[in-house]
């Protein structure tokens, strides 16, 4: 059972998430497999972003939807809230701002525990190097919210993209070099991943698989 603390932390997010994010839905799961699949492009734009505790057939009947994975060995009990389109706000024009799929956290949440920020590109290959720009942009705006709306205090940050139909390592394809993560944890606070794996530990730790 949590305690008074922990219990006045779990509202505080929940709540100040659904009071800023008003449109974005939060699920909770807590299976040993947690699969993050972007329906969107596979689906002509009738189905989303998809949690679920297997793999699914892809909605465009070729196979298994490839999807992000988080490996939860300990049954941790986590929220994953997929970000409205219409929720992010560009601070200084009245218009819908980029942002990423959405972000997931410990059910059981304080402070010290880690938040992760997820952005899927459902492309070939091929293409992955023409969202690189892109798709850090949309987990910076995302976290920058948070932060602006004081969701985010002192947890630890995590910023995945994944790539889902690339089966090899694609860190070549997202960063410029060996020192842009460390480049951009310096001047965001946001570590970045480009993978499609990641091993909950507990609610303090998190590791993206390389």
């Amino acid at each position: 059972m949590p305690n008074i603390s922990q219990c006045w932390t779990i509202m505080r997010i929940k709540s100040l998430i659904r009071r800023w994010f008003g449109r974005s839905v939060i699920v909770v799961e807590s299976s040993p497999e947690i699969y993050v699949a972007d329906m969107t492009n596979r689906s002509q734009n009738t189905r989303g972003i998809e949690i679920t505790d297997h793999q699914q057939p892809s909605p465009d009947g070729n196979g298994m939807m490839d999807s992000l994975v988080f490996h939860n060995p300990n049954i941790l009990s986590v929220d994953f809230c997929i970000f409205d389109d219409h929720d992010f706000k560009h601070p200084y024009e009245l218009r819908d701002d980029k942002h990423c799929e959405g972000c997931m956290y410990p059910t059981l949440h304080d402070p010290a525990s880690w938040m992760v920020f997820v952005e899927i590109k459902d492309c070939k290959p091929r293409y992955i190097k023409e969202y690189r720009k892109e798709a850090k942009r949309q987990i910076f705006n995302a976290v920058k919210a948070f932060c602006r709306r004081k969701i985010i205090l002192k947890e630890r940050i995590y910023g995945i993209i994944s790539c889902p139909r690339q089966h090899v390592a694609f860190n070549d394809s997202i960063f410029t070099d060996v020192y842009e993560t460390t480049r951009l944890k310096r001047f965001t606070g946001i570590r970045y991943y480009a993978t499609n794996e990641a091993l909950i530990i507990d609610d303090l730790r998190v590791r993206p698989e390389i």
